[in-house]
């Protein structure tokens, strides 16, 4: 493979530049500084054409000498229109050419969605006690693709995901550096902590779509511009009131722009706020700092610095049964907090800051060319708190033994519905006086025996930390008039670290760190039930590390090159990509359940990958496009998913292997002067990939670390966008996404024992045919945009969202060998299997929505914007934006309504109301 990539990039730097008449320049974005790719430029006299490339620029070559008029048309923008004379001999360099969008979106409507830009991020937690990962984030803006403009406003409350695709296939760029994370593949878009203003500006490459700063996932690649030099001057404040997490935001934006000397500085600051949000229980305070410097030493070589950070604190819930929202009345039910001295306290507290750093030098030796290099510097913290306990009875009071539907006399059922219904918040939510008053005894039955006796109930914090260093350099040039070469590479390297600490002893005096699975199932055994054989017995205390302690350390490269050709009639692309991925598991406790493969440096486990993409456009005229895209190419596996119980041993799941990805894609776009659109046909075959969850197994009563293997999925169907300028006021918008997203074979199961009662145990798992979960499969929306007189706007639009599934446990799914002897038939028994393996249904939603905006000059220098966003005005308050099967499972009867699915729900009518202003 190696020899393949240095012999195309052999061949494509020798391709010749041309010279003679004629003209050269940049487009670019008249209101976000961003490239135009793919505008054609035209001599109209002469009828000579070019297409800009990935970074806006243009030649065209073979001129005849004299006055012309350079034409430039792009998709969504204005045609713009120049004089010109040429002179023999000579390629004129026109520089930066700036064109305005073509009027589809009103002046006011931009000011107003600038004002009101929004990263979309639904939150869940990253681990909880029952294997449950998943987290979702739309990047809006930034792309006037009209279904993908609908995808990211329209059905992101039901976790919409573009073609279905998991963040990690998608690769997001900060100034041309990578930013997913190592481990978990995924950008995390709540890092940039609500900093909407500094971070507004970005390229988004969609799918398989060419871009011009990396090769890109099979789900494309982001690029977000936070150089100080290409801001707008000026000062620009905010503050909003929402109902959602937070209450309140306030920002506030200053930017010199590029001054005479060369230097440029932009300043940001966010305060997001809220002493209860939404959901019973939570709260929200979080700030946001952010700083870019950048200095034109010449005209061909800028530095710039850019640091930010947003520390953050918030309180979460967690998903749950439908019958303990029935129960408790409403869906927004949170038992994760209970009353403590006359406060509510939640015992789900989330804790992240993110603070980044990174440097970057743009040398620009000639017009055309350009080699962007960056080093980043990125530190993540992020803990999630959580109740624990010892020989004692659950605290959590939606515990499935609490609910009336676990037992069968109707006394009993009656007195747990009671309880539930008129016991009040005693009974709904945590008793921390009942969990203080177990530890309390605790601590007087030790002083009256003088033996000693930890907490019973502790809250721990479980960490998930990162340093990560990245360094990347990508090159963009035009080598002709038709072609031009961008190429590039990265390298990582992340210390991933894991571990728990103690948060609060509520009121006992120590913690013993031992396994209490093990200590159950080993009596006599003193060994085999401590988490670190180094310090057996260990009694710890707040902020000491217990539990597990462990290091993932990974390092990647990768090398890519890609050409585009642009013809008058078709474009061309392809490119190539080479990886290495390594990582070593490094452990700080000698766990008793693991003694000779836990403490240390385990083995390291490599991957080679390689990518190929491919592309043609076709331009029937100036209004009408054919495209079609290819992909094929390897991916490395995970870290986070490649070790089977990574908090007890080194052990890596068997025949751990790279993802094999095909995708391909067709589409068709129009562009008139009332009337664009685009509609796309995909197809994507995902192999050999690997999935890993946890949770509590009751046929063996201790934790269980379950891993796919070998999975295989296919991701189809067909997205429409399409926007009528129906008056110069009025604009109709429209998208569809109708596809299906299903497991296509029997995948590898492997079960992982933490209390080491058993060793590994794998079973065929059999997914055949079963959906994909967590995003909508089947959505619609309608809008209408009215751009008033008197820089008045109004915007109100429909979605309906269908096939949304809630994520398989694949112990449902194993065969189960003494299933028959529940059945008296064959049919029974099949009817079991059915209820066994059922994938439910999330809910259809129905959602409408408003805006309201009102831009006001106050000079010619200083605006003053209001906008109010009204969403789902039916107040749907049954949307289920996700949920889960359990892992626990009933292996003596069988009986699926012992461990029910758990949901998560929307909150229904929620309001934004943001008052912006600009100097």
């Amino acid at each position: 493979m190696r020899i393949i990539l240095f012999f195309l990039l052999t061949l494509l730097l020798s391709v010749p530049a041309m010279a003679g008449t004629g003209l050269q320049g940049v487009v670019i974005d008249a209101r976000t500084s961003q490239p135009v790719a793919g505008a054609t430029v035209m001599l109209d006299e002469q009828g000579l054409t070019a297409t800009t490339g990935p970074g806006g620029d243009f030649l065209i070559e073979g001129a005849k000498a004299g006055s012309d008029r350079l034409l430039i048309m792009g998709y969504g923008y204005k045609d713009y229109a120049q004089d010109v004379v040429l002179t023999a001999g000579v390629v004129a360099n026109l520089g930066v050419i700036k064109i305005s969008d073509n009027a589809f979106v009103s002046r006011a409507q931009q000011s107003i969605n600038e004002a009101n830009h929004e990263i979309q991020l639904t939150e869940s937690q990253l681990e909880d006690e029952e294997g449950n990962t998943q987290a979702v984030a739309t990047l809006t803006g930034a792309n006037d693709n009209p279904f993908y403009q609908a995808a990211s406003f329209g059905w992101s409350i039901m976790r919409f995901r573009v073609r279905g695709y998991n963040s990690e296939y998608t690769n997001t760029y900060i100034n041309g550096v990578n930013f997913n994370d190592a481990a978990r593949g995924r950008f995390n878009y709540s890092m940039l902590g609500g900093l909407n203003q500094a971070f507004k500006s970005k390229s988004i490459g969609l799918g398989l779509e060419v871009n011009n700063f990396a090769f890109g996932g099979v789900g494309g690649a982001n690029n977000i511009n936070t150089l100080a030099r290409d801001y707008a001057p000026g000062l620009r404040g905010s503050l909003a009131y929402t109902n959602g997490n937070y209450r309140w935001r306030g920002m506030v934006t200053y930017s010199t722009g590029l001054m005479p000397n060369g230097w440029a500085l932009t300043l940001s600051a966010v305060g997001r706020y809220a002493d209860e949000g939404v959901i019973p229980g939570s709260f929200y305070k979080s700030w946001g700092y952010f700083l870019s410097v950048s200095k034109d030493l010449n005209a061909s070589h800028t530095l710039s610095l850019v640091t930010f950070g947003a520390p953050t604190r918030r309180a979460s819930n967690s998903a749950t049964y439908k019958e303990a929202y029935e129960l408790a009345g409403s869906n927004l039910y949170n038992s994760n907090w209970g009353w403590q001295q006359g406060k509510k306290r939640n015992a789900r507290t989330v804790e992240a800051f993110d603070p980044t750093v990174i440097l970057n030098w743009l040398w620009k030796p000639k017009m055309g060319t350009t080699l962007n290099t960056g080093v980043s510097f990125h530190k993540s913290y992020y803990s999630s708190s959580a109740l624990n306990w010892h020989n004692a009875a659950d605290p959590r009071p939606d515990y499935y033994r609490y609910l009336p539907s676990y037992y069968t006399d109707e006394a009993t059922r009656a007195l747990y519905y009671n309880n539930w219904t008129m016991g009040g918040d005693s009974y709904r939510q945590i008793n921390w006086d009942k969990l203080y008053q177990t530890n309390y005894l605790n601590n007087t039955i030790a002083d009256q025996t003088g033996v000693e006796n930890g907490s019973t109930y502790i809250i721990e914090k479980r960490h998930s930390n990162q340093a990560s260093w990245t360094l990347s350099s990508n090159l963009n040039t035009r080598l002709s008039e038709q072609l031009t070469l961008q190429a590039g590479y990265d390298a990582n390297y992340t210390r991933s670290s894991y571990y728990k600490t103690i948060d609060d002893l509520l009121g006992g005096r120590y913690w013993l760190d031992v396994d209490n699975y093990s200590e159950r199932d080993f009596p006599g055994d003193h060994n085999t039930p401590q988490n670190d054989l180094r310090n057996p017995n260990r009694k710890v205390g707040v902020d000491d590390r217990f539990g597990y302690d462990y290091d993932i350390n990974q390092y990647s490269s990768s090398l890519w090159v890609q050409n585009v050709w642009n013809f008058a009639r078709w474009d061309v692309s392809y490119s190539a990509t080479g990886s290495y991925t390594t990582y070593q598991r490094d452990g700080n406790m000698q766990n008793g359940r693991a003694p000779e493969h836990s403490y240390g440096k385990g083995a390291r486990h490599n991957f080679w990958n390689w990518g190929l993409k491919g592309s043609i456009d076709y331009k029937l005229d100036g209004h009408n496009t054919f495209v079609a895209h290819a992909y094929y190419g390897t991916k490395a596996p995970l870290s986070y998913n490649a070790y089977v119980s990574p908090r007890v041993k080194d052990d890596v799941i068997a025949h751990l292997k790279s993802e094999r990805i095909a995708s391909a894609d067709v589409g068709y776009s129009w562009n008139f002067r009332t009337l664009r659109g685009v509609v796309t046909a995909f197809y994507t075959d995902m192999q050999k990939g690997t999935e890993r969850t946890s949770f509590y197994d009751d046929l063996n009563s201790t934790f269980m670390n379950y891993a796919l293997t070998d999975v295989h999925k296919v991701f189809k169907g067909v997205e429409l966008g399409l926007s009528w300028k129906m008056t110069d006021r009025v604009t109709f918008n429209a998208a569809m996404n109708l596809a299906r997203y299903q497991y296509k074979n029997r995948p590898t199961g492997t079960r992982s024992f933490e209390n080491g009662s058993e060793a590994d145990i794998t079973k065929t798992v059999y997914l055949k045919n079963f959906y994909v979960s967590g995003t909508p499969q089947e959505c619609y929306t309608i809008g209408f945009n009215y751009a008033a007189p008197h820089m008045w706007f109004f915007e109100v639009n429909g979605s309906w969202m269908n096939r949304s599934y809630i994520e398989l446990s694949p112990v449902r799914h194993e065969s189960i060998d003494d299933l028959w002897k529940i059945a008296d038939s064959q049919e029974a028994l099949q009817n079991k299997i059915n209820e066994i393996t059922r994938q439910d249904k999330l809910n259809e939603a129905l959602v409408i929505n408003m805006s309201i905006g009102k831009l006001i000059y106050l000079s010619r220098s200083s605006s003053l914007n209001i906008n109010l966003n009204l969403s789902n005005l039916l107040d749907n308050k049954n949307i289920q934006t996700g949920g889960y099967q359990q892992g626990r499972f009933d292996y003596k009867n069988y009986d699926m309504s012992k461990y029910p699915n758990k949901y998560y729900y929307a909150q229904g009518f929620k309001m934004y109301l943001n008052l912006g202003v600009r100097f």
